[in-house]
């Protein structure tokens, strides 16, 4: 008898040890269930980038990136669009803020001499004068709106102690910036060793124009140099359809380049079109590159609209609790983005970590975004509704 009652306290304490561990169990993680694709495309309207004839072209949304591409990507010479890398390396090694105008830098009788050279060769210069001290602002806008090769290689040489120098500085940072097929064989691009693509320059134009003093120089139209007095920009797009930059450049080896920049509004977003033509050698090639720019940014601002992405309650998950019917997740609110036709875009959810029941409805349980190049719009997913916790029998009898 006493055997039979040790047995069954053995089994009810057994019991009661089962049930305690049964419930003090960690909550079973949720099962989550995505609801999304991965990634989708903007339907296409049949819309094409205009091409450019026997030339180059990348049309980019700063941020969202590229739109389209066109003509290939043989490495081209590139010209006077050369000196915005140039503009850039000088700019890291001597950083100005807007309203600055840097340090003084000396014009010397062999600066003078190399002038009158290039003026004899119909090089792009600007008169220099022996003694003169140019401001770093005043060197960048002889750069940058006239397009002056000999203030360029004053500037190279101030800047790094020689031509050469520099322009390994030049190349360091074409790598740096990921720019594979560029190459610089001076600063100011008159040697047609200075080659690149539509697309690398267009990438490198995006971070030229982050700077804010170059932004605002590229959109002045004339300036009034000391010694050289009122120069002109040699762009003839500013203004045009938005149009405020960037860099012209020719070559007889290469022919026209032109690095172009243009502010659009797209539904109540500021965006910046940014986009490069090189090697246009038929007609006038710097006019027909100017033209072919602008038709270019009618064309792109024309495609450009705000897409929704995500609309209010749209389902982007489920929480299954493994004990009743999984809970759907969806979206608090919508959201859009500017795109194009064909524009790639990438979903991705991330959940809270750790979810367990119980879950309010209407709680917060993560973040979906959707990312467009470098753009993102992101929205909070809650539960659609309330989730209990498990019954004390479900979590006793469960294995």
């Amino acid at each position: 008898m006493r055997i039979v009652l040790l047995a069954t306290a053995t089994v009810v304490v057994l019991a009661a040890v089962f049930v305690v561990v049964q419930l003090v169990r960690p909550k079973p993680p949720l099962t989550v269930r995505v609801a999304l694709s991965p990634s989708s495309s903007v339907p296409s309207t049949g819309w094409k980038l205009p091409l450019v004839p026997q030339a180059e072209t990348t049309v980019a949304l700063s941020g969202p990136g590229t739109i389209v591409s066109a003509g290939g990507d043989a490495e081209t010479p590139i010209a006077s669009v050369t000196k915005l890398m140039s503009v850039l390396v000088v700019l890291a090694d001597h950083p100005l803020s807007p309203g600055e105008q840097g340090p003084l830098i000396p014009v010397t009788s062999a600066d003078v001499a190399s002038y009158e050279k290039a003026k004899a060769a119909l090089d792009s210069v600007v008169a220099v004068r022996a003694g003169e001290q140019l401001s770093e602002l005043d060197a960048l806008e002889a750069i940058l709106i006239p397009s002056a090769d000999n203030v360029v290689r004053i500037l190279a040489r101030w800047d790094a102690g020689s031509t050469a120098a520099f322009v390994a500085k030049m190349n360091a940072e074409a790598r740096r910036l990921g720019l594979d097929h560029t190459h610089y064989a001076g600063p100011s691009g008159v040697n047609p060793g200075s080659a690149s693509t539509a697309a690398d320059q267009t990438r490198l134009a995006e971070v030229v124009l982050r700077n804010p003093v170059v932004a605002s120089i590229v959109a002045m139209p004339q300036v009034v140099l000391p010694v050289a007095g009122l120069q002109y920009n040699v762009d003839g797009d500013l203004g045009h359809d938005g149009i405020f930059g960037v860099k012209t450049g020719w070559v007889p080896q290469g022919g026209a380049s032109f690095v172009f920049a243009a502010h659009h509004r797209v539904g109540g977003h500021q965006e910046t079109i940014v986009g490069a033509i090189v090697g246009v050698s038929n007609g006038s090639p710097i006019p027909t590159a100017l033209a072919d720019a602008e038709h270019i940014v009618r064309s792109v601002d024309g495609a450009l609209a705000v897409r929704t992405v995500a609309t209010p309650g749209e389902v982007v998950a489920s929480l299954d609790p493994g004990y009743t019917s999984a809970v759907p997740v969806v979206t608090a609110r919508g959201t859009s983005l500017v795109s194009w036709p064909g524009a790639h875009l990438v979903e991705s959810l991330r959940l809270r970590k750790g979810l367990v029941a119980p879950i309010r409805a209407g709680e917060r349980v993560g973040t979906l975004t959707v990312a467009l190049g470098a753009e993102r719009a992101s929205v909070p997913v809650v539960a659609a509704r309330a989730l209990a916790p498990a019954s004390v029998s479900w979590r006793i009898t469960r294995l």
